[in-house]
């Protein structure tokens, strides 16, 4: 009984002592429960998108066009459920394909789900994926859209290819061929042909670039497209701002002549990508390139050469290599006037004096060709193998009788029989690719067959170590 009186005792002192405390304490009521509404959930499904109007047919851009023109590229045809504050957003890429395998990025802004490009930003990528020509592209777009909701995107699952889209890219108008017309051929148009552009035969597009050598030209000129030409109209004719203009470069425009006031050979280029021309006053012209190099000590003097006997900046000729060599072209037997060497791509030549050295990797007679009547200049070493060909010989007209070559005379010879009334021609590999026929003592290429005039045996030699005049004889 006295442990029930003592607990009842303690319980009271705890709840007085308690009651007694700040009310402050007490003053806190608990609060009901906070509920806020459930934040409504961006769905990402329910979304599609087509070409923009502008796109669905076909596009030819215009140089007015490329100033500030812009096209809607994709439109939003159905938006699913946005939440609210949240946009579509879009990325674009285009290709050649549906691949993909080859794609330039599109730049885009986007505005009421409907993307928007610049002309000019569409120009430069259809330019880059099929190249400068102004013909009609096919191309299709892949879309990557985004729902955008603040600073956050999210990427809708599918990825759409829309497509194919049709552009026209801008690009000046290239022909495929120009002459030029002046006070050298009478500023005749039937009297065009010796002055005829020369150009690599690539796209126009691609190689711009056209080039003429030619002599004694001085006087007033203008330039004449092919189309031009072909209809016999000055309507299109390409001359330059100032009439009777000296100047070594400038604008092609329709308008006044250009001049030149140098005797001797000029180079003309003509730019058709930037409608621009220059003049290269050359003068007296030089027929000869030495070969120097490790094959004979490095000396222009004594080097074997090659010629430009058309004087059409094309020069060939024959050198004997014992083994691998490095070597160049010089222009004198020098090293005081121009040298070409490696121009830093395959059978490209560079004028620059610290261009590398051209090489040959195994010994043989070859056949050195040098074209420095355009732009980029060129050669080719190819090695060669000589041989008679004809039905006069052996082998008649479908195989060659080899001949040896004597590094000591630098001489090709054999000894076969011929056969009377029947010709024979000489050739390089087995092939037809290089021969050599005509008059023996100044042999042309693709000349005529070299008659035989008595059967026997015959000794018969081939001198290439001239290129003024390949020579051959025929000893019974």
């Amino acid at each position: 009984m006295r442990t029930k009186i003592y607990l009842i005792t303690l319980f009271a002192v705890i709840v007085g002592v308690l009651w007694s405390c700040d009310d402050s304490v007490y003053d806190h009521v608990a609060q009901p429960p906070q509920t806020s509404e459930q934040e409504e959930l961006q769905e990402t499904t329910g979304f599609k998108f087509a070409l923009g109007d502008q796109l669905a047919s076909a596009v030819v851009l215009s140089e007015e066009q490329l100033t500030g023109a812009t096209f809607s590229a994709v439109k939003t045809t159905s938006t699913g459920k946005l939440s609210e504050g949240a946009s579509i957003d879009f990325s674009l890429r285009l290709s050649n394909d549906e691949s993909f395998e080859n794609a330039v990025n599109l730049s885009s802004t986007t505005e009421n789900g409907v993307a928007t490009i610049t002309a000019n930003d569409l120009n430069e990528a259809v330019k880059t994926l099929y190249g400068k020509a102004p013909y009609e592209r096919v191309l299709y777009m892949e879309v990557l859209s985004y729902i955008k909701e603040g600073g956050q995107k999210i990427l809708l699952p599918e990825k759409n290819v829309l497509g194919p889209v049709k552009v026209t890219p801008v690009g000046p108008v290239i022909e495929t061929e120009y002459y030029l017309i002046g006070d050298a051929n009478g500023w005749n148009f039937n009297n065009l042909g010796d002055y005829k552009f020369s150009h690599s035969g690539k796209d126009v597009y691609e190689d711009p670039i056209f080039t003429l050598l030619a002599n004694n030209i001085e006087g007033n000129f203008k330039i004449v497209p092919k189309s031009c030409k072909d209809a016999g109209s000055w309507d299109g004719v390409l001359g330059n701002p100032i009439d009777q203009n000296p100047a070594l470069s400038g604008e092609l425009v329709g308008g006044g002549a250009m001049k030149i006031e140098a005797p001797g050979w000029v180079k003309i280029t003509l730019n058709m990508m930037e409608y621009t021309y220059t003049i290269e006053i050359i003068g007296e012209m030089n027929l000869t390139l030495y070969v120097a190099g490790s094959h004979q000590g490095w000396n222009p003097g004594t080097a074997p050469t090659v010629y430009c006997k058309h004087f059409d900046f094309k020069y060939d000729g024959y050198v004997y290599f014992d083994g691998p060599h490095a070597f160049k072209f010089t222009a004198k037997p020098n090293w005081d006037g121009p040298n070409y060497g490696d121009g830093g791509s395959e059978e490209v030549l560079s004028d620059d004096g610290s261009a590398g050295n051209l090489n040959v990797t195994e010994a043989g007679y070859y056949k050195l060709n040098v074209d420095l009547s355009g732009s980029p200049y060129t050669y080719t070493a190819e090695k060669t193998e000589w041989g008679l060909i004809g039905d006069a010989t052996p082998g008649g007209w479908d195989s060659s009788t080899p001949m040896a070559y004597d590094p000591e005379t630098g001489i090709w010879s054999v000894t076969t029989t011929l056969e009377a009334g029947k010709s024979f021609k000489f050739r390089a590999n087995d092939a037809w690719a290089i021969n050599l026929g005509g008059d023996m003592k100044d042999l042309s290429y693709d000349g005529g067959n070299i008659a035989v005039s008595e059967s026997g045996t015959y000794q018969i030699t081939l001198d290439l170590s001239n290129p003024t005049a390949y020579k051959a004889k025929m000893i019974r």
